[in-house]
């Protein structure tokens, strides 16, 4: 069997409840020459069997003990044959014709290592939060990076000789190990990190996910920070106050979210203190902080009562913005699987 130019990267760990539905999006794509590396992470939940289910002899399942999200994708890289790298996460969703337009672009862009796009939220049901990770449009640079981290995996298509000289996702980070993987692959080359504006994934929100764990991030974003600061001093030195600034809001957020409201305020306070003028400019900075003052100067009725009128504001601005980037993708029929399923392990 010939080689194929896209293989998708799966990791899934304990997702029995949607794994299904995630690999059921990437095998159904219009653009067919494709495997799937589906690797098991020591799952003890039904994961598995869910797999099982699905019949396409494209997809191999790897089963390994759990080790961790980087370690997975690692183990998906050493066995991939492609000459194009896809990732994907075991509880999202890639969107009808997501892969064909991915694979478009890199043909029609020869300065492009990496296209990526946006993803819509949704809650562990798959309803919709009306909210939308920040979208990119054109080259994202090093410095721009550094800011923000801007990439989803579960919208990457990358080429693979910048992967393989960029290395592994490094598995002592418990978390951000993207980030930091991005970064050195950022370094590589001037201008090969490419963003759409478009939608082309559902990134679900779950209780107790890792990625709202403030504390974490904050220890292994000042940690990757440290090592790019020896690998490129001029450009770490140009945008750390913003850097910082825009990594406190988030952790703000975070807290906000885990309903630590004195921890929020602390964080808010830090952000500003960064970079008050760069913050002051992002309308996230303003819905942010009123949220943490309405939260702690109104009773928990009124508080209620504000919160949802704020949050049917927000979907009328997300479902308007969808309207003006609509594309497409969800006309485009999706296609049945064929049989069988192949079974490796390391």
């Amino acid at each position: 069997m010939p080689d194929p130019l896209v293989s998708v990267i799966l990791p899934v760990y304990n997702v029995a409840a949607f794994v299904r539905e995630a690999l059921e999006s990437v095998v159904s794509q219009s653009w067919r020459d494709l495997e799937v590396i589906l690797i098991d992470d020591g799952s003890v939940d039904a994961t598995v069997p869910e797999v099982e289910q699905v019949h396409d002899e494209r997809i191999v399942l790897v089963r390994k003990e759990h080790r961790g999200l980087a370690a997975a994708r690692n183990t998906g890289l050493r066995a991939a044959r492609g000459k194009w790298i896809a990732f994907m996460d075991g509880d999202d969703v890639w969107l009808p014709g997501k892969l064909a337009e991915d694979v478009a672009y890199l043909g029609d862009h020869a300065d492009a290592d990496v296209i990526f796009s946006a993803m819509s939220l949704v809650d562990v049901d798959g309803r919709d939060l009306e909210r939308t990770v920040r979208r990119w449009s054109g080259v994202l640079t090093l410095r721009d990076l550094l800011v923000e981290d801007m990439i989803g995996n579960p919208t990457v298509l990358a080429r693979r000789e910048p992967c393989d000289r960029a290395g592994f996702f490094d598995e002592d980070l418990p978390v951000a190990s993207d980030f930091d993987y991005w970064l050195r692959v950022a370094l590589l080359r001037p201008g090969n990190l490419h963003g759409s504006p478009r939608i082309s994934a559902l990134y679900r929100r779950r209780p107790g996910q890792l990625t709202r764990n403030w504390k974490e991030h904050e220890r292994v974003w000042l940690m990757i920070m440290a090592r790019m600061r020896s690998r490129c001093p001029d450009d770490v030195q140009a945008v750390f106050h913003r850097a910082a600034a825009n990594q406190y809001r988030g952790l703000s957020a975070s807290a906000y979210e885990n309903g630590e409201v004195r921890t929020a305020v602390r964080l808010f306070v830090k952000a500003m203190g960064y970079a008050p003028f760069f913050m002051l400019r992002d309308r996230r900075t303003w819905l942010l902080g009123s949220a943490i003052v309405a939260r702690c100067v109104l009773p928990g009725r009124a508080y209620r009562w504000l919160e949802g009128i704020a949050k049917r504001i927000l979907a009328s601005l997300s479902a308007a913005a969808r309207t003006r980037s609509s594309g497409p993708d969800a006309s485009l029929a999706r296609n049945p699987a064929s049989p069988a399923l192949v079974q490796r392990r390391p």
